[in-house]
């Protein structure tokens, strides 16, 4: 790879693998539709198509996976 040249790799939200092709990765198997953040972390989308399941920090500051609505 040339010094030049930026390659975009993915990091999976449940896992925190890093691949070069989000459907390499087998969390998102059984999902019709992925969300890709600014980071280039990516999520599965609900049947819904709004709603993405993620890690979030709780009020008890305990962490968690929880389902949220994507503004877009």
């Amino acid at each position: 790879m040339d010094l030049d040249e930026i390659k975009v790799v993915y990091t999976c939200w449940q896992c925190e693998v890093i691949v070069d092709e989000i459907t390499d990765n087998p969390c998102i198997e059984g999902y019709g539709h992925i969300y890709v953040d600014n980071n280039h972390y990516f999520y599965p989308v609900l049947d819904d198509g709004k709603t993405i399941i993620r890690r979030s920090q709780l009020d008890d500051h305990k962490e968690g996976v929880v389902e949220c609505i994507r503004d877009k």
